[in-house]
Order: C-alpha cells, then structure tokens, then sequence
C-alpha cells in the first residue's frame, strides 16, 4: 500500500531489524520480541514508522520525530489491522501512548486501562477491537459471583505445574476469605497446557468448599496485559516490565476485582524470577491505593529442606530426570498426572526447553 508518500513492506533483513530498533529505541520503546510479522514504513528509502503484530496484539509502533502529526501512527495501525484480519484474527489489542489512544477510537478501538510509571514517567494504554470484548467478559464474572460472599479474595497463578507451594498459598487464602476466586493464567505459553494447569489446580483444591478456580482469560496476565511475563528480563527492561505491571494491575482494579467483589489479593513472595519480583513490588505499591483499591496480603514462599518451592525447580528436576526428587514438591493431583500416558509429550517438551516457561 502507498500512502502520502510512504510505502510499506514486511522487514526481514538483519540490517532494516536493526533500523526498526534504532527507531523504536529512539522512541523510548523496547523491541517487543516474538513477532510474527514486523512491517516498516519508508519515504524515499528511509524508515519513517514501523508497527508489530504479536500474535493479536499490535505493539512496537513508533513514528520518527519529523513524521509526526502526519497521521502515521494511524497508517501503520489500519496496515497491521488489515493483516490480522486477512489471519481471521477477531479480537486485537493494541499498546500505544496514553495521548495517542483518541486517534485510534476512531478505527474501533476501545481503551481498557492506562498507566503512568512515577519512577520513569513512561506510560501505554492497553486498548482493544472486535470480539464480545471485556464488557461481556465482566458480565460472565459478575454471573458467576452472584450469591457468593462479598470482600472475596483472589489469586492469580499460572502453575507451570502445580505444586505444594501453590496448594499452601491457596489453603492461606481461603482461610483468610469469605470465598476465594483462584485465576488461573491462561496464556497457553508454558510447557505445561492451560487445560492441563487448571484441571490439576481444580483437582488439587477441591477439598477447598470456598474456592472457585477460574480462567484468567485475555485479562489477566496475558500476552496483552503483560507481555513480558512471557519473558526473559534483560538488563535495563525493569522499567518496561514494571509498566506492563502497571496496566495489567490497572485492568484487575477497574475490570477483574469489581465483578468478584475481591477486596484482597494473596500473593506469595518471590526469590527467583526477576519479572515476577518487579510485579509483585509494583503490586503491592499501587493495587491498595486510590478508589477501588485492593489489600495486599503477602504469604512467604514455602520451603523444604531451607530452599523455596516453584514450578521452576520442579521442572529443573524434571529436566534432568530426576522424577522421584519432585514428589515431595507437588500435590497428589500432579505427581498422580506426571505418571500418566498425557504427561509423555510434556516431559518430553520439558526436556528440551530451558525457557523461563
């Protein structure tokens, strides 16, 4: 397509990947990662603008300083749009500039939650196109809670598989609440699949009567709310992971908590994963404040034998084949299913993967 001037064209090549980070670094934007399709915009050979589709999500769009006000942003939105329908894509987000959002209500565009770092100044607003969107999702909430007791408490795990750990965090959080909602992360980005996470989660908590174990959905935690869940921090990204920290938290105060009537969130402490670290920190100094603010109650980690338990470390051990080691780290539920013929691709999986998921 060609547009006042401006053409556009998929980038492949080392060297125009490297003028699309120039660009967005001079933006102050990190490379998204996990691209499906990155696409540069050029007037007379230099690179102008540049956008990313991340699975359903548009993310890494930056225009150069002396295109701005030209209605560019636009452009490379409307271009990546049309591509993620040409992939029968039906619901899209899209991460871009608080200021910046008005424009793209006009292309359908419906802001969920924005963010505002006090430490760095940075900011994005989360916004989202098509599909029964959050409005239908918080009516399935606000359905399921009816009837249950108010000031509930809630946790958000991903339980990449379930462990004792967990099961402990769980067990406090449902004696400190009148019912507890327990999320589940949905995102099928870690070894061990949602379905299968759930299932233990819901099998491990059953004996729980003020439990109920929910999908996280497209809201909590995702590729969206906060990408760089899904990834290795690397050094100088704390402040792009605490702004995805920042949104993710923002759409739990205004669109999760309300229809469940959570007042308080349980959370476990974090000595291992630096991105968890940052979100639980950001967490527990901005989720309590301002109407609608939600307590933060922090367990500490539980340990055998001096060291904490996490998913992490069981699937170290399980890496190396050291299966009998994590009986004692996991539930019933999970030992029981790692000894199933469902387990085989998984384990199989686990053995090849080092990433963080």
């Amino acid at each position: 397509m060609q547009m006042i001037g401006v053409e556009d064209r998929i980038l492949r090549e080392p060297w125009e990947l490297a003028e699309r980070e120039a660009l967005l670094h001079s933006r102050w934007l990190a490379v998204p990662g996990g691209e499906d399709l990155v696409l540069g915009f050029f007037s007379d050979g230099l690179l102008v603008a540049t956008g990313s589709l991340v699975g359903n999500v548009l993310q890494g769009i930056a225009v150069a300083h002396e295109f701005e006000g030209e209605g560019l942003a636009s452009t490379v939105v409307s271009a990546l749009l049309k591509r993620a329908l040409d992939e029968r894509m039906e619901h899209i987000f899209l991460y871009t500039k608080p200021e910046e959002a008005p424009r793209f209500e006009s292309l359908g565009f419906v802001v969920l939650a924005a963010a505002r770092s006090r430490s760095t100044g940075l900011a994005a607003a989360l916004l989202e196109w098509g599909g029964e969107g959050i409005t239908k999702w918080k009516d399935g909430l606000r359905s399921f809670s009816k009837g249950r007791p108010e000031a509930a408490g809630a946790v958000v795990v991903n339980c990449n598989p379930f462990t004792v750990g967990h099961r402990r965090l769980i067990e406090w959080a449902s004696r400190e609440s009148p019912w507890l909602y327990v999320l589940v992360v949905q995102e099928d980005r870690s070894v061990f699949p949602f379905e299968t996470r759930i299932r233990l989660v819901r099998e491990g908590t059953r004996d729980l009567d003020n439990v109920s174990v929910l999908p996280g959905g497209p809201y909590v935690i995702s590729s969206a709310t906060f990408p760089t869940y899904f990834t290795r921090m690397k050094a100088g990204e704390s402040a792009i992971t605490e702004l995805h920290a920042l949104l993710d938290l923002e759409l739990f105060r205004q669109h999760i908590a309300p229809p469940l009537r959570v007042r308080t969130r349980f959370v476990g402490t974090e000595p291992y994963c630096p991105v968890t670290s940052v979100y639980n920190e950001t967490m527990k100094s901005t989720l309590p404040g301002g109407d609608g603010g939600v307590q933060v109650r922090e367990l500490p980690r539980f340990a055998l034998h001096g060291e904490a338990v996490s998913a992490s470390r069981v699937r170290a051990l399980l890496r190396e084949g050291r299966i009998n080691e994590v009986k004692q780290l996991v539930p019933a539920a999970t030992w029981d299913w790692l000894h199933s013929e469902e387990a085989g691709p998984v384990l199989e999986k686990i053995r090849m993967n080092e990433g963080r998921h």
